[in-house]
């Protein structure tokens, strides 16, 4: 098929054709050696309480080594609102509460010791969640407190060691999910003198495939000068993996029974997943 016949297609088939064919290469590429190399260095940016447990618990668990990092970890959602009976800036620290310690139940299953950054999430400090017009100014505002908070949260370590950052990749367009990409982003060069660095398909919203497209669409836009390529991560149990979700009972009105939401959507054949996109392998 020519190029003429492809382009006439329209941007949002090229799009998915573009990252069918990103998927069909990471579905039989192997697993880059380096994501053996588990180290107590380790560094999972979450944003949320529950984003590492959903997008990479999997992965995190078999390594059972490393630092969580939860950055926005001052929350007031909760799926069933009833629930908690708290009132006003009472009912910000019964619910911030309630998701650290379901995160620390998290950290404590996967091995990780957890951080938490203290932030705000984006409701707390005005916005919808997922209006991302606001994201380069709260980017630009929360540059040194993130940056501040990864170098708080990293470990002492000898210096021939170079351990993972793993960072999400903001599909779904969650404001906070993308401002953190964006401030790791602008950082990249200099972090990576201490970690090699990984971008995380986030989920659940990676299980949407229209979601995923645009996110990746997004990602890869912003990520393009250090051309990251993909690698699956089989999950193994789905049974495991859902009952990682189960730890954070406050996001669901009721606990999930497939592992349909905790693994990206493809338009290929592809087991059970977690994902990572990185210059690292390419």
């Amino acid at each position: 098929m020519s190029w003429n016949a492809i382009a006439s297609f329209g941007p949002t088939a090229l799009r998915n054709l573009n990252l069918i064919s990103k998927d069909l290469a990471s579905r039989w590429r192997p697993t880059p050696p380096g994501l053996a190399e588990a180290s107590r260095h380790d560094l999972y940016l979450s944003p949320h309480c529950d984003d590492i447990c959903f997008s990479l618990g999997a992965f995190a668990r078999r390594r059972r080594q490393g630092v969580l990092l939860t950055l926005f970890s001052r929350s007031a959602y909760v799926a069933r609102p009833e629930t908690v009976a708290a009132r006003g800036d009472d009912r910000i620290e019964a619910i911030s509460g309630l998701r650290q310690r379901e995160e620390q139940a998290f950290a404590r299953q996967a091995g990780l010791h957890l951080s938490l950054g203290g932030f705000d999430e984006a409701p707390l400090r005005g916005h919808d969640p997922f209006d991302t017009s606001g994201a380069d100014e709260d980017a630009r505002r929360l540059d040194g407190l993130i940056i501040e908070a990864i170098l708080a949260a990293a470990q002492e370590r000898t210096e021939d060691q170079r351990p993972w950052l793993f960072c999400p990749a903001a599909i779904g367009g969650h404001i906070d999910h993308l401002v953190v990409l964006k401030v790791v982003l602008r950082h990249y060069e200099a972090l990576r003198e201490r970690w090699r660095v990984a971008f995380y398909e986030d989920l659940h919203y990676a299980a949407v495939w229209r979601a995923r497209v645009t996110g990746l669409a997004r990602f890869q836009a912003l990520a393009a000068p250090i051309e990251p390529r993909r690698s699956l991560l089989p999950i193994g149990s789905a049974a495991d993996k859902l009952a990682l979700a189960a730890l954070y009972p406050s996001q669901f009105v009721q606990l999930p029974a497939s592992i349909a939401a905790f693994t990206p959507a493809l338009r290929i054949p592809a087991p059970a997943h977690e994902a990572l996109w990185s210059a690292e392998w390419a």
